[in-house]
């Protein structure tokens, strides 16, 4: 039978030249043997599927492995229960927004901590300048092995008081002994927008709603119809909006701002073998991959070498090696006017890109004749660019003292050095009043994961097998960052600050944090029938206050198969296992406890000093308490497996922030005065459909997974409720609950815009400030999950990823802009969707009737800009065919495959009036930002 390892571990895992299983005891001697599917889960440790008591979901390798995306974690939607992803952006190599089981915080962190090959590393966005980036996607897709997210108490409680927000485990790829393995893999493709946007108005249509717009506001104009408004705009003598003398130009933005190819390549190559002595595994890789977007691209190069060597019958040592380099290019966002998302909705098709002779036109004072940038120029001249280098190491060594005792020690340090540049042309935009301006920042990262295990495992008779644990674990992190700000340069070729001879701005910061912890484990199983795992460990982290440094986190599981107790040996139901846990973890805050001073103010060339923090010697950690009930079942010999899952995970002391008043000098301050809880149901499903004995016949195998979440503010200070802008922290409710004004359509009569009074329903008025306020729903899906299928026949296979999502909700925050009703349309376009207004011919229309002004404030903040994230996906898609080596025979070539993929091809958003990609869901608004993207691509893998 086929041995299936899924790595969980957390500490060092070393494969010691043996295949890792676990038998079944023998009840006759005329059975075949039974190998069970292993894990292994915490800090190294070894178990049958069949003992674990915990929640854990394992994505392998083989579904990530060529995928088109520059970061692994992109790819967890849809894959493992109780996990939400979500892109803020579709900039390539961009951070990815993850959540597990909900938000565990407030103002806390909410994303998971990353293990690779059992000890900690950097995760996030580590840039300062740029607009976003994610460390982990200096990791090449191509050498993991698996992807496991671990979710309950007892399987992250040995993290302690960082595993809150969740533990995801990425064990990379290790040699198996045998002759050397080659692999070398490439692929190529191109980007096209994933979710298509709004479409800008034409020239045409801009000038049809400015008309429009002003017959309709005769007081401020004097146009007494469209008609006459209509040929004023193109009259010299009346030009009403001063455009009369662009009437020749027609502008497509979307076509200037956008590459006619953005393309994508990625190409690997690896060797791996040895002996029972020895193992290597050594890749090296490169991928690179463009925006739709002129200037936002990610270009990465990698090389790994991870060696095992059993030097004596009781000593390994391992290492392993992580090297990588990546560049890349990323644009403005939001309300920056280098933004190319707003130059494609707010700059007027009527402002000239380039000049006669083809050079670019900046417009007469910096100026387009919109006021806006020329900002296809700007992609071209300005530049946002970081150079991220990471070097990791991890140094293993496992010693066996005495029969079933076993010592391991690891250390990790981890170096990653991001330099930054924001160039701005003195020739045009932001950079022009400045004549030039550079802004550099170094920052360095130096971390280090140091752990020390002891396992001694036991049988007291036959059936009764018992593993203790001692582990000691310490993370540090160190951080250094230093800046500077020049202006005025002399040609706009010179990019280092050493030209620009003006100094503005230097600074620089120090951040140094640690944690140390020391944690006791003990499992026990009977007879592969009972399991109970016991877990304590205590944490101390160095910036909180003397007294409040330690944290005690502890975690109880249990299950039983009730299976092999009432119906053994039996190939129909082969698992019923029953199994809960509950404990007790911390998480991380930024917060600090201290009363300082920040000495950051220039007072009259004097060092001035301001309060930077408050006393508070009882802040602590926030401390999370999961409980998980779940069972597996698994039927007709495994073929059909199935499990499903309650959890409720309540958050206590959350961090909120206490006003203070301003005499005091300092707005406010933080303690732990709130809770919060995520509840829902977990479903997986995982079926051999057809499993024909000859290899080459049909097979078929499906797995689907439906996860629900209910998220819950349950105590906040005082009982109050906290607005913030368009969102509100309320007890009773989700957390960031949207908070809005309901809107309630236009009235057929006048075009006037109408809300409901009450914010729910009834009675509607035309008076925004006399609609109520209510809780609109909120940005957290509670239904989610995926459908993935394989198919294969002869040599040709097919795979395909779903994933869906329902109940979350995303804001057009920019709507207030783009969807006018004539207060900004005659100077920013917007879309196109403005163009069904109110006339007395079109008294149905979505939008109200346009006014230069606007239009008592219908394009405030309210509902009208309030969609359903709701959506199907086909993630992804893959026919491959695969010639073997009968086909090969004398090439010295064992196997060749060729494939063509596509990546998000296909997305169905249940709202009609969404113009953005439903993906951007957990980030909650759009923010004007570069849009996800979808990918086709043809590629090979060859192994000899």
């Amino acid at each position: 039978m086929n041995v299936k390892l899924r790595v969980l571990s957390a500490g060092a895992l070393f494969f010691l030249g043996q295949v890792a299983y676990a038998q079944k005891a023998k009840k006759d001697t005329a059975r075949a043997t039974e190998i069970d599917e292993v894990v292994m889960v915490g800090f190294g440790q070894k178990k049958s599927v069949k003992e674990v008591t915990g929640s854990v979901s394992t994505v392998k390798g083989e579904k990530l492995n060529d995928l088109p995306v520059a970061s692994p974690d992109k790819a967890l939607m849809g894959r493992v229960t109780g996990v939400q992803t979500g892109a803020a952006s579709g900039q390539p190599g961009g951070i990815v927004n993850i959540r597990v089981r909900g938000n565990t915080s407030v103002n806390g962190n909410n994303s998971p901590i990353f293990i690779v090959d059992g000890v900690r590393i950097a995760s996030g966005d580590l840039t300062s300048l740029n607009t976003t980036s994610n460390i982990l996607a200096n990791l090449s897709s191509d050498d993991i092995e698996s992807m496991t997210v671990l979710k309950d108490a007892v399987s992250t409680s040995l993290y302690g008081a960082d595993a809150g927000a969740g533990v995801i485990i990425i064990t990379t790829k290790s040699g198996k002994s045998g002759k050397p393995r080659f692999q070398f893999s490439s692929n190529y493709g191109v980007n096209k927008t994933a979710f298509k946007l709004p479409n800008p108005l034409t020239k045409d249509q801009w000038h049809g709603l400015a008309a429009q717009t002003m017959a309709n506001t005769p007081a401020a104009f004097g146009y007494g119809s469209y008609q006459e408004a209509y040929d004023a705009l193109f009259d010299p003598d009346q030009d009403p909006l001063g455009y009369a003398a662009y009437g020749n130009v027609n502008t497509n933005w979307q076509k200037e701002l956008t590459r006619n190819s953005a393309n994508q390549n990625e190409t690997n190559f690896s060797v791996s073998g040895g002996s029972d002595k020895f193992k290597y595994y050594s890749s090296i890789g490169m991928f690179n991959q463009e925006s739709v977007y002129k200037g936002s691209d990610f270009k990465r190069v990698n090389a790994s070498t991870k060696i095992e060597y059993k030097a004596t019958d009781r000593l390994t040592i391992n290492t392993d090696f992580q090297f990588s380099n990546s560049k890349m290019r990323t644009l403005n966002d939001g309300g920056d006017f280098a933004n190319p998302l707003i130059a494609q909705y707010f700059n007027l098709p009527v402002d000239p890109v380039r000049n006669p002779d083809g050079s670019w036109y900046y417009g007469v004072n910096n100026s387009l004749p919109s006021g806006n940038f020329n900002v296809a120029a700007l992609q071209d001249i300005n530049s946002r660019k970081a150079n991220t280098s990471r070097v990791f190491a991890n140094l293993g060594v496992t010693y066996k003292v005495l029969d079933g005792l076993v010592y391991r020690m690891n250390f990790a340090p981890e170096y990653i050095n991001v330099e930054e540049d924001v160039y701005l042309s003195p020739l045009h935009g932001d950079g022009y009043s400045a004549k030039g301006d550079l802004t550099s920042n170094a920052r360095r990262f130096f971390n280090f994961n140091i752990q020390n295990i002891l396992e001694y495992s036991f049988r007291i008779g036959d059936k009764n097998k018992f593993v203790a644990r001692a582990i000691q674990e310490a993370y540090k992190s160190d951080m250094r960052a230093i800046n500077a700000e020049g202006q005025v340069v002399a040609l706009s070729s010179l990019q280092t600050l050493d030209s620009f001879v003006k100094p503005v701005a230097a600074g620089g910061t120090k951040t140094i944090t640690s944690r140390s912890g020391y944690a006791g484990q003990l499992n026990y199983n009977y007879d592969n029938i009972v399991n109970l795992d016991l877990s304590y460990r205590r944490d101390a982290m160095s910036n909180f206050f003397p007294g409040q440094k330690g944290g005690n986190f502890y975690s109880a599981g249990a299950s039983v198969d009730l299976a092999r107790i009432f119906i053994p040996d039996n190939d129909y139901l082969t698992l019923l296992k029953l199994r809960s846990s509950y404990g007790k973890l911390g998480n991380q805050i930024s917060a600090s406890p201290y009363a300082t001073y920040s000495y950051g103010i220039n007072y009259n060339n004097n060092a001035g000093a301001s309060f930077g923090g408050f006393y508070n010697p009882g802040l602590k950690w926030e401390t999370v308490k999961p409980f998980n009930v779940g069972v597996d079942i698994g039927l007709l010999k495994d073929r059909v497996s199935l499990t499903a899952e309650y959890y409720n995970k309540q958050t206590e002391d959350l961090i909120f922030t206490v006003p203070l008043s301003l005499s005091q000098g300092i707005s406010g301050y933080t303690d732990n005065i709130g809770t919060l809880v995520n509840k829902g149901f977990e479903f997986s499903i995982n079926a051999d459909i057809l499993k024909p004995e000859n290899p080459k016949g049909f097979a078929l195998s499906m797995d689907a997974n439906l996860s629900t979440l209910n998220n819950e503010l349950t105590k906040i200070y005082g009982g109050k409720d906290i607005i913030s802008g368009a969102t509100i922290l309320k007890e009773g409710e989700s957390i960031n609950s949207w908070y809005m004004r309901k809107w309630a359509g236009v009235d057929p009569n006048n075009g006037d815009p109408l809300w409901y009074v009450n914010g729910v329903d009834g009675e509607t008025t035309n008076n925004y400030n006399k609609a109520q306020r209510a809780i609109q729903g909120n940005r957290l899906a509670k239904y989610f999950g995926g459908v993935g299928i394989k198919m294969s026949y002869q040599n040709f296979t097919v795979s395909a990823q779903g994933t869906y999502s329902f109940g979350g909700k995303v804001y057009d925050d920019w709507a207030i802009y783009t969807m006018s009703d004539g207060q900004y349309s005659l100077f920013y376009p917007g879309y196109e969707d403005q163009l069904d207004y109110w006339t007395p011919n079109n008294t149905n229309a979505l939008n109200p009737k346009p006014i230069y002004g606007g239009n008592k404030l219908a394009n405030r903040t309210s509902t009208r800009f309030l969609y359903k994230a709701d959506y199907l996906r086909l993630a992804n898609l893959k026919i491959a065919y695969t010639f073997d080596s009968s086909f090969l025979k004398g090439t010295n070539l064992n196997k060749v495959t060729v494939y063509v993929m596509g990546n998000n091809l296909w997305t169905h958003a249940y709202d009609k009036n969404l113009r953005y990609d439903p993906d951007i869901a957990l980030a909650g608004t759009t923010n004007l930002n570069l849009p996800p993207l979808k990918s086709y691509l043809v590629g090979f893998n060859v192994e000899f």
